[in-house]
């Protein structure tokens, strides 16, 4: 507020109402902005969440499968995601001699979306009985492969 030597005034000069204007708007600026950003990272978030959802439930599906042999495919679901799968044979030299094999699974689902494309891939690996390594045992009792 500005005084002159002779009167006394009262309120507020233009140019102090136009500072103060400035910075509130300012202020409502960036908390608008960081609002922004905190939905956008939470939408982001969301699209995460429901493609490691979609790649886990892909995974049970193909973890549920009786037989399971080498080989990779891919598979489209009504939703537009689409699945990567590859099941590959893993320490075949050390389980040659026993009944089951050990698979590693590797499930890779895309899903493009409003705020972009998602990519998650989920792997585990599996124990599954080897039907031919059953059948594989000598005249003497031991198991093709296997020494004593």
């Amino acid at each position: 507020m500005i005084k002159s030597a002779g009167q006394r005034q009262e309120g507020f000069t233009l140019m102090e109402i136009m500072i103060a204007l400035v910075l509130i708007c300012l202020v409502v600026v960036s908390v608008i902005e960081l609002s922004s950003a905190n939905w956008r990272n939470l939408a982001k978030s969301d699209d995460c969440i429901e493609a490691l959802t979609n790649a886990n439930d892909k995974m049970r599906d193909v973890l549920e499968l009786e037989e399971m042999e080498e080989k990779s495919w891919t598979e489209t679901d009504k939703d537009g995601c689409v699945y990567d799968i590859a099941t590959t044979e893993i320490e075949k030299e050390r389980s040659q001699a026993l009944a089951v094999k050990f698979m590693h699974i590797t499930v890779k689902a895309s899903h493009a979306n409003k705020s972009g494309a998602n990519t998650v891939s989920v792997r585990t690996a599996k124990m599954i009985s080897r039907s031919d390594a059953l059948n594989d045992v000598g005249k003497d009792g031991t198991r093709k492969g296997y020494e004593n």
